[in-house]
Parts: C-alpha cells; sequence; structure tokens
C-alpha cells in the first residue's frame, strides 16, 4: 500500500514560497495502476517525484508497504516506483 497522510510541498525562498502541495493525504493498494490527472501546474508531476524521492516533502509522511520512503535504500525505492514521465514516447 502507498499512503500519502497530511503531504505539503512548497518552493522557493520563505519570502516568496509556491505552494505546491498542500496537505493532501492519499491511498494507493498494492497492485493497481494510478493515473493522475490534472490542470497544467496543478501539481501531478511534483506528487510523483515526492512518491519517488527526488524531492522531501517539508511536512507529511509518504509510506510504501507501512515503511517510511525516508527509510527505503534508494536502489530499492527506484526497483518498488515507476512512472511515466511527461515527456516519454512509448511508441515510436
Amino acid at each position: 500500500m502507498l499512503e500519502l497522510k497530511n503531504v505539503s510541498f512548497s518552493v522557493g525562498s520563505a519570502d516568496d514560497e509556491l505552494e505546491i502541495i498542500d496537505n493532501i493525504s492519499l491511498t494507493f493498494d498494492d497492485g493497481k495502476f494510478v493515473v493522475i490527472t490534472g490542470p497544467n501546474g496543478g501539481g501531478k508531476s511534483t506528487l510523483a517525484a515526492l512518491i519517488a524521492r527526488f524531492f522531501d516533502p517539508q511536512s507529511g509522511k509518504i509510506s510504501i508497504g507501512g515503511a517510511n520512503v525516508k527509510d527505503i535504500d534508494k536502489s530499492e525505492l527506484m526497483d518498488t516506483v515507476s512512472f511515466v514521465f511527461q515527456n516519454s514516447r512509448l511508441i515510436k
């Protein structure tokens, strides 16, 4: 199970901060394919990057199988989480 609990993420400095993800909580069951859709600039890629731990949230917790992603070795995490980037070509 993938769980995001009270996750928030922003960019910029304290004087000029842009909140991208604001206190989001989600749960995804094991073995399911998940599609995240929404408008441009809605935080979809940021959410995926947080799950893959390209960034760490300022607050909240992201866990896979009950383990905090911060406690999972990066190579093991990359073997567990995958997503298709926006600029990928699946068929050439």
